[in-house]
């Protein structure tokens, strides 16, 4: 097809070109193009075909509002061909087809609607009952719209942000862009998302008069221009809102171009004020073939030929209901489309102007008229006009019909963000009766059509959420409403919603092939609201998530029912307002995690690392993932762990031992100075969360350790449970600022004696023991003498920036003994074996306190503490049901079962939370958690794997721990 490449309104480049290929050619398009008008140009009229009929399907709208134009692409089925940009070498194909979407050997279907009435498949195939699974087969075969491979993999790149914004502008268009300029005149940081590639909105392709000194695509460009200069503005073009939720979140997703290095980024926006800008869609006009190829909406054939170049057809008839629709046709025909008449359903009302337009130009307008049918098979070729009244008919023969029954807001974002809709009988839109908090609109969606007014809305708009963020507007505000009162308020909107048809092939949705006939039924079946109606006949349940039938459905069964008085009710709008992709949503999967000050020695080292938590973590120092000697060297030599990880805190202030008592178990007044106290937190349910150990460094002055997986919430969790005490206390996260090293073994002594500037004797420095000091005159150390591996073990806590200096002087020093490194696979052993819980491994959300043998930790003297979890401690303290923590040996030795292996005889008793075979036992041993009545020691326990091919493992209970059970090697 020839392009009108002119035109000052292109958003093409005709000097670049791009090609694709479609059932087995290769077509070009231009720079700019989408998918389907590329397609388009080359002359592909059918595009699809429907989902039950198979009915042929061609370009109707532009912004993916419904299923028609939904082509595989690039092995990615159900893309909207019709907003997807064009891209060198896309490998298109039609779907949902036997053939091809030009010749569908399935087309016979659309003969035998009549076996598929309104609910069909919640009441037939299912009498007699030998006939549903074969009936079921085939419906699952049929069911869903496009193929995807088995072993597909999606290519691209896909990233997400988390902008901050103090207002946030949903719609680029001449509303938007003024409500943006508004709020960032104050200072503010405003975020716009623009669905398309460009701002401009309505004004973008029009060349009707703005004022006297320049068209609307002109004041379009201006607008732009002013918002991309505003330092303040942030911009995201080709970006669809997805999601709007409480306290004005709002989720989207940005297509790239070509020079961004993603495909497509997931927005996650959290605004203090958010303006609604989103415009309006066309109402579909309701009639016989009324989704014929060859029928599009009035902005669709407008911006083939201002946005893109191509006349939409060579002879036309427009059947539209508003302004938009005169304009369009005296515009089109001065680009050479022929019109042989113009049909509108309004019988007064119309802009005199416009009238007269398309009197000069000699194109008979017909009022009160209306579209009755479309003729032809693939494509109109002829089309029925009549009187609104049915009274006289007349046919047009033409190749393209513009059809438009009126508009309808974006309300969308209003209604996730629980804004209630009423019909406004004015304008004939849904409107919100209330705006949710710090919410405003602006725009064509309330109704105005006048530039300026629109102009005006947005500016109000806009200043209004400047003043939600705490700026003075009240007299700018009152001015723009004021120009805004003077202006042309909102426009009478058309009520007619469908063609004196029966309806049987008038297509109020469609993506499910949902026609009036097929309302009509359900009513009748005594299905009397929308919401319900939605449901059983599907309408608006397709790709296009209501975009057609959103608001001639309500309308429709209004009509129908004839209640008077009563209002249409529009039904509900759930996110995602537009398709998404699942990797846009998942985002470039980067591995976000913390590394320990010693990330980069213990990988020269040979580490193998592992997610753990937020951290990246050395597992393992070998590819033998039993860890047999990184095991057998910390219990016969010395090895150097990365503790680092560790949740590290300081806590003081008058009151920071009332708040130790407050979420700790123990009673924390015992902790003295030079000594280290073990403890555990639990809920309010008494269910343990926490564990770690506390040193008091003065008066009222205490540095503590949390598990790895809590030292996030540590903060906040003492924070909550303080927060009604007026206590003075402060309290810091030192995590990240210390780092912590692990020495263990029978020779740990001798390799730290080497390098601590002070005597390491069990005398000056016993189990249990704090300590600080210097090694090597330099760096300074908080030492703790503890045994969680069960051999002589200092934990050793420094500054972070110290680390690596650290580790390196403690390898030397250990050389000559053989130290070497552990990972936390082989600590995971180690503590096993001495039976030292980690929780998370050895525990869940029910177990408490009591139920893994730790009750000892727990004062119940200090009940003026109110200590979290106490009361529920005390509820379950003879509870005879709870689970019990116990230790097992397996029968077979060398056979431990799985982490997670459930515990059975007639029902599930409990489940193995560790296990592992010791190479210093020489056996395999474990934990679990069971019933407490298999709980006793010499209790046979049946083990159920997965891996075992219906074979049962077996384990007796057994005391704990199973190694050192009198702890000398820690205390050596």
């Amino acid at each position: 097809m020839n392009r009108l490449t002119q035109l000052p309104t292109l958003r093409i480049d005709p000097s670049e070109t791009r090609s694709l290929r479609y059932q087995g050619k290769t077509y070009q398009g231009v720079a700019g193009d989408t998918v389907a008008t590329a397609l388009y140009a080359n002359g592909v009229r059918v595009f699809a075909r429907s989902l039950k009929y198979h009915r042929p399907r061609g370009l109707y709208s532009l912004d993916g509002e419904c299923s028609n134009t939904c082509m595989q692409v690039d092995d990615i089925p159900n893309v909207r061909t019709e907003n997807t940009l064009l891209k060198n070498g896309m490998q298109v194909k039609d779907q949902n087809v036997k053939g091809s979407a030009e010749f569908d050997w399935l087309g016979f279907m659309d003969k035998l609607d009549w076996l598929m009435p309104a609910g069909f498949y919640y009441r037939t195939m299912h009498k007699p009952a030998w006939l549903w699974p074969i009936a079921m087969k085939q419906v699952r075969k049929a069911a869903g719209l496009g193929k995807i491979a088995p072993d597909f993999r999606m290519k691209g790149n896909y990233a997400e942000i988390f902008p901050q914004a103090d207002v946030c502008v949903l719609g680029g268009g001449a509303a938007g862009m003024t409500a943006a300029l508004a709020a960032a005149g104050s200072g503010l940081r405003v975020a716009l998302l623009e669905a398309l590639p460009w701002l401009g909105g309505c004004f973008d392709y029009r060349v009707s008069a703005y004022d006297q000194e320049k068209a609307l695509y002109q004041r379009a460009r201006e607008l732009t221009k002013a918002v991309e200069a505003t330092a303040n503005i942030r911009v995201f073009k080709h970006t669809a809102v997805v999601g709007v939720y409480n306290n004005n979140l709002i989720t989207a997703f940005q297509v790239g171009c070509e020079s961004d290095s993603f495909d497509q980024r997931y927005l996650e926006i959290r605004a203090q004020s958010v303006v609604v800008a989103t415009g309006c869609m066309e109402r579909p006009l309701l009639f016989d073939n009324n989704e014929r190829p060859g029928i599009m909406q009035v902005g669709c054939a407008h911006r083939l030929a201002r946005t893109y170049g191509l006349l939409p057809g060579s002879r036309a008839v427009f059947s539209i209901g508003h302004d938009l629709g005169l304009e369009a046709a005296a515009d089109l025909f001065d680009l050479g489309l022929q019109i042989a008449c113009v049909a509108d359903i309004r019988a007064d009302g119309q802009d005199p102007q416009l009238l007269l337009a398309l009197a000069e130009r000699k194109i008979p307008v017909l009022r009160g008229w209306v579209a009755y049918k479309a003729h032809g098979s693939k494509q109109v070729q002829k089309v029925t006009l009549g009187t609104i009244d049915g009274s006289e008919k007349r046919q047009f023969g033409c190749d393209l019909l513009v059809a438009s029954a009126g508009f309808t807001p974006v309300t969308g974002p209003l209604t996730l963000a629980r804004a209630k809709l009423q019909y406004d009988m004015h304008t004939g839109y849904f409107l919100p009766v209330d705006l949710p908090a710090k919410t405003h609109m602006a725009g064509r969606m309330t109704g105005l059509q006048q530039a300026q007014a629109i102009e005006a809305s947005g500016r109000l708009a806009g200043l209004k959420a400047a003043a939600d963020c705490g700026t003075d507007t009240v007299r700018a505000a009152a001015e723009a409403g004021e120009q805004l009162n003077a202006l042309p308020g909102p426009e009478r909107g058309t009520k007619l919603v469908s063609s004196p048809v029966k309806g049987r092939k008038s297509f109020i949705c469609f993506d499910e092939d949902t026609t009036l006939k097929n309302i009509k039924q359900a009513i009748e079946m005594g299905f009397d609201v929308p919401e319900l109606i939605k449901r059983f006949t599907s309408a608006g349940t397709g790709p296009g998530q209501g975009g057609i039938p959103g608001h001639n459905l309500p309308l429709f069964v209004a009509e129908y029912q004839a209640l008077t008085g009563a209002r249409p009710v529009p039904t509900t709008v759930r996110p995602p307002l537009v398709p998404t992709f699942v990797a846009t949503y998942a985002g470039a999967n980067h591995d976000m995690c913390k590394r320990t000050p010693l990330h980069e020695v213990q990988k020269k080292a040979g580490g193998v690392f592992r997610r753990m938590g937020v951290w990246r973590r050395a597992r393992y120092f070998s590819e033998d993932f039993s860890c047999r000697e990184e095991i057998l060297n910390v219990r016969h030599n010395v090895g150097l762990l990365d503790a680092s990880t560790l949740g590290k805190f300081r806590i003081h202030g008058p009151d920071a031992l009332k708040a130790l008592q407050r979420v700790y178990v123990s009673n924390m007044a015992g902790v003295t100075g030079g000594r280290v106290k073990y403890s555990a937190m639990c809920n309010d349910d008494g269910c343990v969360i926490d564990d770690g150990v506390v040193v008091k460094l003065a008066e009222n002055d205490y540095y503590f350790t949390t598990s790895t997986s809590r030292a996030g919430e540590t903060v906040e969790w003492i924070r909550y449970h303080t927060r009604y005490d007026g206590w003075d206390f402060h309290l810091v996260n030192l995590t990240d600022a210390m780092g912590v090293i692990n020495i263990s073994g029978p020779n740990a002594r001798k390799v730290l004696a080497k390098v601590a500037d002070m005597d390491l004797s069990n005398d000056d420095f016993p189990f249990g023991s704090y300590r600080e000091f210097t090694v090597r005159k330099t760096i300074p150390v908080r030492a703790m003498r503890l045994g969680f591996v069960g051999e002589l073990s200092y934990e050793l806590h420094a500054p972070a920036s110290y680390m690596p200096a650290l580790w390196q002087i403690i390898e030397d020093a250990g050389r000559e003994l053989g130290i070497r490194n552990f990972g936390v696979e082989a600590q995971n052993v180690l503590r096993l074996e001495k039976c030292h819980i980690i929780l998370g491994q050895e525990s869940e959300q029910r177990t408490n306190l009591l139920d893994l043998g730790l009750g000892f930790l727990w004062d119940r003297r200090k009940t003026d503490a109110k200590t979290v979890g106490a009361v529920a401690l005390r509820q379950a303290e003879n509870d005879p049901d709870r689970f019990r923590l116990v230790g097992i040996k397996m029968e077979d030795p060398q056979r431990p079962p799985r982490d997670g292996s459930i515990i059975v005889d007639q029902r599930i008793r409990g489940y193995v939370c560790t296990a592992r075979y010791s190479f210093t036992l020489n056996e395999s041993v474990g934990v679990a958690l069971v019933d407490a009545e298999l709980a006793a020691e010499g209790t046979r326990l049946e083990i159920y794997e997965d891996e075992c091919n219906g074979k049962r493992l077996y384990a007796r209970v057994v005391s704990m721990p199973f190694y050192d059970p009198q702890g000398k090697r820690m205390k050596m």
